[in-house]
């Protein structure tokens, strides 16, 4: 009889032919036979496999949890957690790679978590999300849409009710898997074996895991405005008669923000929103700040000068376009030093085109979306 190690061993051949991009970072991480999990587990720098659950699986069902393992290391669910509650975090990961894994034809093994509503291009942070709605809503108990598969059976997931994810290990772990990660999912695309998982892995690269407000501060830092001016001739040279520009440098520009106010955006994330530019204002101190609300295009704008308390009146709650905010800052003559857009990114992208100044798209929704330009940095609110 072939050993679990030797079965795990053609299983991850398996996996390199049919899954040759997730295949290439698997061999980073290592794998062990061991009773320290009770079917199996990751925490990025390891997969353990339970032989007393492993041994009884067909061959394919053992491919199949190779393959969820793997995709947990991929999606980099140990590092993404944040605060969120361990349990429900492991099973909405579990229920978006099982759906993967099945819409394959794989197969996995019996007891894992599989929820009718999950679709294949949900992120992590929207099933966990309505997860925890649900949870709230049925008085701190699991539910779903009235399915049976949506029960609170799965515990905190895993192929047993008890979890098959680990936090991750240390921030240098996260640094080299995330560098892994992207260099196997580039090599992959430009090879001509791109799939839905390495365009969401692409599109989740260069995402900023240093707080956005710090993101904010050099960006506007680096953009001050720098000039030469004749106001203030250059002194070196005035006493020979010759009058030359002084080099002017403003400590800080002003800031325009975009102000998603579309109607997928919810009154309480406006609220939310408005406390972010408020503490932007007071932090940084801008010169001003000049808010740009649109939704299918600019409803309205309000300027605040340096110092000037911040009162935010958002207007609209129509269609979502990005674009007129764009056009009105291309369109006035202000000065400005960059600009933060506030969205959940719900919208096409694709027609706005890159402006002069550095900017910032701030996606305070639950699905991650590559930014058309720019810096893109997920907000947590």
């Amino acid at each position: 009889m072939e050993t679990l190690a030797t079965r795990l061993e053609t299983a991850y051949s398996k996996l390199g032919m049919r899954e040759p991009f997730i295949a290439a970072v698997m061999t980073k991480v290592k794998r062990e036979v061991s009773d320290k999990v009770s079917t199996a587990g990751t925490n990025g720098t390891w997969v353990r496999y339970n032989p007393a659950f492993c041994d009884p699986l067909e061959n394919e069902e053992l491919f199949g949890l190779v393959l969820h393992e793997s995709c947990h290391v991929i999606l980099q669910h140990m590092w993404r957690r944040d605060d969120r509650d361990p349990k429900l975090w492991n099973v909405a990961n579990d229920a978006i790679i099982n759906k993967y894994i099945l819409d394959r034809g794989y197969k996995l093994p019996k007891g894992g978590v599989f929820l009718s509503w999950v679709k294949e291009e949900h992120d992590s942070a929207y099933v966990y999300n309505k997860l925890k709605q649900e949870q709230e809503q049925n008085g701190g108990s699991g539910g779903g849409d009235g399915d049976e598969d949506d029960d609170d059976e799965h515990g905190a997931g895993g192929f047993d009710g008890k979890g098959d994810l680990e936090d991750g290990d240390g921030n240098v772990s996260k640094t080299d898997m995330e560098a892994t990660i992207a260099a196997a999912a580039k090599m992959a695309k430009e090879c001509g074996h791109g799939s839905a998982m390495v365009d969401r892995v692409l599109a989740a690269v260069g995402t900023s895991t240093v707080p956005w407000q710090d993101v904010l501060r050099s960006m506007l830092t680096d953009a001050s405005a720098a000039d030469y001016s004749y106001r203030r001739p250059s002194r070196r040279f005035i006493g020979r008669g010759v009058y030359l520009p002084s080099l002017r440098v403003d400590a800080l520009g002003g800031l325009a923000v975009g102000f998603d106010t579309s109607g997928s955006m919810t009154d309480g994330d406006c609220a939310k929103i408005a406390a972010e530019i408020t503490a932007i204002a007071s932090d940084l101190n801008p010169a001003f700040v000049e808010v740009i609300y649109c939704d299918h295009s600019v409803s309205s704008v309000q300027r605040f000068e340096q110092g000037e308390e911040i009162a935010l009146k958002p207007t609209g709650g129509g269609g979502t376009r990005f674009k007129p905010v764009f056009d009105h800052i291309a369109e006035s003559d202000e000065h400005y030093a960059g600009i933060v857009y506030f969205t959940d990114m719900e919208g096409n992208l694709d027609e706005c085109e890159e402006p002069e100044l550095p900017t910032i798209w701030a996606n305070i929704g639950y699905r991650e979306y590559p930014a058309p330009f720019g810096t893109y940095v997920k907000v947590n609110i």
